[in-house]
């Protein structure tokens, strides 16, 4: 349990925006706030993470086979800027920055399948998957090269507009990439 105090400090904020942020933290499941004690970060059980790699695979399934028959030249520009800075970075093994532009791929598939609910689903479910996923992937060039690999096989169906094709990749990623993260946490 994390005091309140503790982290105004090392944060250099007052008690206000941050008992604001802790009950915004709360209310996602990654914190829990007890008034005058302090702040536990809530662990992921593996249940849980069971739980996020499942509807993770329902949604973006989903926002791939959309995105396949709906994406503008703009989304498919979009989809390639994104996968262009992940190749271009993907020696640095700066993992948290890769990470940043991984999700950025995803997000933009589902922007480009053109529903807003479905793109904050998706939103929310990869900052949820983020509390587990594997951040060793893209520290290690052979599992980071399969990574890529994927993506770019989601990414050349999304622009052939190959519905079935894109949610199948899709799904061959996200399946791959629950064996990789379940098998370390």
């Amino acid at each position: 349990v994390y005091s309140q105090e503790s982290i105004c400090n090392e944060l250099k904020i007052s008690l206000t925006p941050l008992r604001e942020a802790l009950l915004e933290l709360q209310k996602d499941g990654y914190v829990t706030y007890y008034r005058g004690r302090g702040v536990l970060i809530t662990p992921v059980s593996k249940e849980d993470a069971n739980h996020i790699l499942e509807a993770r695979l329902y949604i973006e399934r989903t926002t791939a086979y959309l995105a396949a028959t709906r994406a503008t030249e703009e989304n498919i520009n979009e989809m390639k800027n994104w996968l262009d800075s992940l190749r271009e970075k993907l020696e640095t093994r700066d993992g948290q920055n890769l990470y940043r532009l991984d999700h950025g791929f995803h997000r933009a598939i589902a922007k480009a399948c053109g529903n807003p609910l479905l793109y904050h689903f998706c939103d929310v479910i990869l900052d949820q998957y983020l509390r587990f996923e594997v951040k060793s992937v893209y520290n290690n060039s052979i599992d980071s090269q399969k990574v890529l690999k994927e993506h770019m096989k989601i990414f050349r169906e999304i622009s052939m507009h190959n519905a079935k094709k894109a949610e199948n990749a899709m799904e061959t990623h996200l399946n791959n990439s629950y064996k990789r993260t379940l098998s370390q946490f």
